[in-house]
This record gives C-alpha cells, sequence and structure tokens, in this order.
C-alpha cells in the first residue's frame, strides 16, 4: 500500500520532485501552506510525511513552520524541506522549527526516497517514545516485551522491583527474573509469557506480591504482539494495582464462611467440607474422622458470669483448635453451633482421631480464665464408613457426644 506524501509548492522544483515520487507514494499536492490549512478536513488524512518547497517554507518569516511546532495534527509526521544549494543560514535556520531533513537538488531519485523513509521511521521512533511518555501518566503499568520476555519498555517501576529507585536504572532488556525481588512470582510471569508467545493466546490473572513488607495483588494481562504477517514476536501487558479491590473480595468471601466470634469455618463451610472429603475419599479410598465437642454446662457460665465471659471461654476453646489447624493440613475446625464444635481429619483414623481429641480436653481442662473457674468438654469420635453420607457421619458423632455427656461429661466417646 503506497504511502501518503503531502507536497507544498508550485515551484520547478515541487514539479520535478512530483514526478518522481509519484509512482511509488500516494502525492497529495497543494501549492501553499494556506492551501493545506484550509483544505486540511478533506486532505490531511493518514499522511505519513509533508515535504515542502523552500519559497512556502520561509514565507513571511517561516511563518508556517513554527505554527506546525505547535499544531498537534503536526506532531507525529516528519517535515521536510526542497531545498537550493548552497543552504544559507535561512535555510538552517528551518532546522530548529521543525525540518527533520533537506531534499537537495540536482534531485536522485533513490536518495529522495531513501531520506523521505528514514525521516518516516525516525519520526514513527520518536512517536513510540512520545506515546510511551503519556501512557506514564495513567495508573496502569503498560508495558511491552520482546519475544524472549525482555522488557522494551514499561511505563511504571514499582517497588518491587531492584534498583527501582535509582533514577538511572532502566528496564529495557532485562526480564522479570533480572530484576524483581520475588523470584517465585518472576519465574511464573515468564513462564506465563512463554506460554503466549508459544499458543498466541492472551491470559489474565491476579498476583500476589508481598515485598517490603507491603502485601499488594495485581491484575496482570497479556496479549501477543504480532507483525504483518500474523508472526508473534512480542507481549503487550497491562498491570493494575487491584489490593483494594481483592482485600474487599477476600473478606466478603471470608465473610460468607467463617464464624464472627472464633474466626474458625461457620457451620455451613464445615459441612461443606465433610461433604467434598466423603466425595475424595470415595475416589482415593481414603478415610477420615470427625470430633464433635461441646462446652459443659456452658449455660451455667452465662447465667452466672455473663454472655461476655461466656464468649471468652468459646474464644479460648476455639484459639486452641486454631492452632492445631495451623499445625496441621490435616486438621479443620468449624464452629456448630453456639459452644458446639466440629472437626473434620483428613486421611486419619478412628485411633489418631481419638488421640487428639484426647489431647485437645486436657489441654481445655487446663486453660484458665480471669475470674472464671476451669471448663471442661465433652467430645464424640467417629470414622467415616463405607455406607457414610455427610448426615449419617453428622448423627453418629453427635450420638457419641451426646454418650459422653451421659457417662458424667469431660470426657471422649468413641462410636
Amino acid at each position: 500500500m503506497k504511502k501518503n506524501v503531502i507536497l507544498i509548492g508550485k515551484s520547478c522544483s515541487a514539479d520535478n520532485l512530483y514526478s518522481i515520487l509519484q509512482e511509488d507514494y500516494n502525492i497529495i499536492r497543494v501549492n501553499s501552506t494556506d492551501e493545506l490549512i484550509e483544505n486540511y478536513e478533506n486532505i490531511f488524512k493518514n499522511v505519513n510525511a509533508v515535504v515542502i518547497d523552500y519559497p512556502e517554507a520561509v514565507r513571511n518569516d517561516c511563518e508556517f513552520l513554527k505554527k506546525a511546532q505547535h499544531d498537534g495534527r503536526f506532531a507525529f509526521i516528519p517535515l521536510l524541506m526542497i531545498s537550493v544549494t548552497p543552504q544559507d543560514e535561512k535555510q538552517l535556520s528551518c532546522l530548529s522549527y521543525g525540518v527533520v531533513d533537506f531534499i537537495d537538488e540536482p534531485f536522485q531519485e533513490v536518495i529522495i526516497k531513501n531520506r523521505i523513509e528514514n525521516a518516516i521511521k525516525i519520526r514513527d521512533s520518536a512517536s513510540f517514545y512520545e506515546i510511551e511518555r503519556m501512557l506514564k501518566a495513567l495508573p496502569s503499568n503498560i508495558y511491552l516485551k520482546d519475544a524472549d520476555g525482555r522488557y522494551i519498555f514499561a511505563t511504571h517501576y514499582w517497588h518491587h522491583l531492584d534498583h527501582s529507585n535509582n533514577p538511572d536504572w532502566t528496564i529495557r532488556g532485562k526480564t522479570d527474573v533480572d530484576i524483581r525481588k520475588d523470584k517465585e512470582n518472576a519465574k511464573m510471569a515468564m513462564e506465563k509469557d512463554m506460554e503466549v508467545i508459544r499458543t498466541g493466546k492472551g491470559d489474565s490473572y491476579i498476583i500476589e506480591i508481598n515485598a517490603d513488607g507491603i502485601l499488594e495483588y495485581f491484575q496482570v494481562y497479556k496479549e501477543p504482539v504480532t507483525d504483518e504477517k500474523g508472526n508473534i514476536n512480542g507481549i503487550i501487558g497491562l498491570l493494575n494495582n487491584v489490593t483494594e479491590q481483592e482485600i474487599m473480595k477476600r473478606k466478603l468471601k471470608s465473610a460468607a464462611i467463617i464464624d464472627g466470634l472464633t474466626g474458625l469455618y461457620n457451620r455451613k463451610e464445615i459441612q461443606s467440607q465433610i461433604e467434598k472429603t466423603i466425595c475424595e475419599s470415595r475416589k482415593t479410598g481414603s478415610t477420615c474422622s470427625v470430633i464433635m465437642l461441646d462446652i459443659d454446662n456452658f449455660k451455667h457460665v452465662n447465667d452466672f458470669y455473663g454472655h461476655k465471659q461466656g464468649d471468652m471461654v468459646i474464644i479460648g476453646l476455639a484459639d486452641i483448635l486454631k492452632n492445631n489447624q495451623s499445625s496441621s493440613e490435616k486438621f479443620l475446625a468449624g464452629r456448630w453451633g453456639g459452644e458446639e464444635f466440629m472437626l473434620l481429619l483428613h486421611d486419619t483414623e478412628i485411633s489418631a482421631a481419638t488421640y487428639i481429641a484426647e489431647l485437645i480436653r486436657q489441654c481445655f481442662a487446663n486453660t484458665t480464665f480471669p475470674d472464671i473457674r476451669p471448663q471442661t468438654i465433652s467430645l464424640g469420635v467417629t470414622q467415616l464408613r463405607a455406607d457414610d453420607t455427610a448426615d449419617s457421619l453428622c448423627i453418629r458423632v453427635d450420638d457419641g457426644l451426646y454418650k459422653a455427656k451421659k457417662q458424667g461429661k469431660n470426657r471422649v466417646c468413641v462410636v
């Protein structure tokens, strides 16, 4: 497709240049700069370069050139001038008004076309850096990488990059592994880059970064960059700081599954976890056990000491369960309701579950509460059976808890 070149002037030089260029370029011919401005809307579309004759360039003390310097319509279009030889001081002054090169007579076709093409490339390059500078005004980090995952540019440097406080430091030519403090996220970023390059499919995900004691979340978008033939030669990306939104989303998600008083799973979530575990056990042949526990004589605590003190006892028991949960991936705890709790133990047989239940019972019995006498709990323990559903498993462990209460409380009953 031919490039569009505006040729301004009506001299013989302009006529000769028109004859040379018309075969390879779509020449838009205008006689004067006044005509160009007057008909701008009609002729100034997808223009790649402007060539102006010397008389028009210097007319009225280079009036047009001076205006074009501050006219956004000419910001990304190279301006060349047909000059006369020898070039005098007046012609050379045009360089300070935006002219990027001269086209000298006698015209040599190869040189002329080369100068026009070089001027277009230089202006395109300048446009690239100008756009990069403008993009820095946006809060998003917009970046470009080559096919090896090396940065060509990035509009922002954040604190999780090494050397980001050095004013002379540049991201150009570096990979994520080269520059990021969190190497695991850096490796993941490069792997995803290579996946986009390999498949030609974009990607979007959220990463968590905890650098310099600052927890942040970023939404990452990546899309392949292709040349005119469709070959993938890089990645264009967008990075948005979504920390506030992500923290709020996680809080809302947490509120839906976490008991507000104890910080443990609520009944709905621990029941859901039991159902999932039973399904997994059917597929893998693994087992699980559950423990149900209840604070003994808790009504007396509320009636005698008050509900605030009662909450302290519940929280004290929850803290014991949390400690067990944080030390074992197999252990999940939830508040079943009131002073009742349900524990789910993955890949745990009844003997180990009974041992854990006894440890929890002893630990709680040895816990002291300000202005309250020591408290105890009763516990029921059972293991998943081949024909169990979540309901039958929970009913059976509840029966075990009831038996522990009936047998005198402060004990573990296996069913």
